[in-house]
Order: structure tokens, then sequence, then C-alpha cells
């Protein structure tokens, strides 16, 4: 599904990602953890195609910078930090909807807001003006009504409310499980979103990857 391929990432003042090197199969479910730094958000951006870098990215037979149009079709992306969107959910909405060429999206859209349960009123309401928590919801129920092959998730369950924390990561649990997820956190997060596996990176080397039971221990 995802390759990695000795991929070195340097902005400049030192390689923020060195020599990473990583398979991940379809229907895997992996968290990645490390602390500010380690280079978590920086391997995500490779992956989307949002960063140039040394080395190769294959995703479902196709480079991820080269093919980067092509895969965002197959790719849910969710930021850490939602971004300043200059428009109302519902305008958001349907412009990812026009954006894909499938009407049926925004019902998809509609219905994980509804599970995520988003209040109905901020619908019409501006995203740049809705609570952290409320921003992180309408990103991740666009992500998951596109019903993507990859979910890829920065810290996804970072700066919002316990109640959203919940909902969200209910929402994500609830998704077919060939879905391929890969979502980023500051330190292991037992018993909220699934995982199979886990990587940890520490000044952008991967110093830990093993199977990963997410079971809350008694």
């Amino acid at each position: 599904m995802i390759k990695i391929r000795n991929v070195i990432k340097d902005f400049g003042k030192g390689a923020v990602l060195k020599d990473i090197n990583l398979t991940i199969e379809k229907g895997e479910r992996v968290m990645v953890v490390g602390g500010n730094g380690s280079g978590k958000t920086t391997l995500l951006r490779c992956i989307i195609g949002s960063y140039s870098f040394e080395g190769q990215i294959s995703i479902l037979d196709m480079d991820a910078r080269k093919d980067k149009s092509r895969l965002a079709s197959f790719i849910g992306y969710v930021p850490q930090v939602p971004p300043p969107i200059l428009m109302s959910v519902e305008q958001l909405i349907d412009f990812v909807a026009d954006v894909d060429g499938n009407e049926n999206e925004k019902d998809l859209i509609y219905q994980m807001l509804d599970k995520l349960n988003f209040e109905k009123s901020g619908i019409k309401r501006h995203f740049k003006k809705l609570s952290g928590g409320m921003q992180k919801k309408v990103l991740v129920a666009i992500a998951l009504g596109r019903q993507p092959d990859i979910l890829i998730l920065d810290e996804p369950l970072a700066y919002i409310d316990p109640q959203s924390r919940m909902e969200i990561s209910r929402a994500i649990n609830e998704m077919p499980a060939e879905l391929t997820l890969i979502y980023t956190s500051h330190k292991e997060e037992k018993g909220s979103i699934k995982a199979d596996r886990i990587i940890e990176m520490d000044n952008g080397l991967v110093v830990r990857d093993e199977p990963y039971s997410d079971e809350v221990e008694n």
C-alpha cells in the first residue's frame, strides 16, 4: 500500500527525516508517536506529497510527489492545525464535493457530521469562527465522508475537548477494516483511536516499530 524508501528531508538546518524506511500494508492502523521535532508531521506531509524529499515514497504503486493529484482521491488527510478557511461549513462541503465531482459525497459528509454530534447551527457558520473541536469535526467528517482508501491524521485528538475526542475516535474506529490508517500522537493513547502497530520517532529516526495492542490495561 505505502512504501517509504531511504527518505531524507532537510530544510537547510539539518535533516528532519533521516533515511526513513517503512512499509505499511492495506488495512493496517498505525500510530506514530514522538515528541515535538521528532519528524512525525514532516513524515505525513512527505507521504501526502506536500514536501519534496530525497528517496522514494510509493502509494498504490504511484509516486507520492509526481502523482499527487491522482492520489488525492484515494487519501483523506486532516492536519494538526485547521487551516483558516474563509467560507461557511456548508460552502466548504459543497466545494469539496464539486472538486471531487461526486454529489453523493455531500450526503456522506453530513451523515458523518451527525455521527460526530456536530451542532446543526454550525452548518451556516464561518469555519474560521468555529471552536477548535467543531473545526476538527468538520475536517474529520470531510475526510471520512470521502471514503478514502488511506486516512492520514496529524494529532487528530489534540487541543479539543474530551467529548469531541470520544466522538472522533468512535467515528474513526467504525470505519471499514480495509481502511489504511496512519495517525500521529504526542504519546501513546490507549482506549482512543484503535491501532495495531506503533511507530515511535525521535530526532528524525524511527526508534521503535512493532505490533501494538490498544486495549486499556486493568
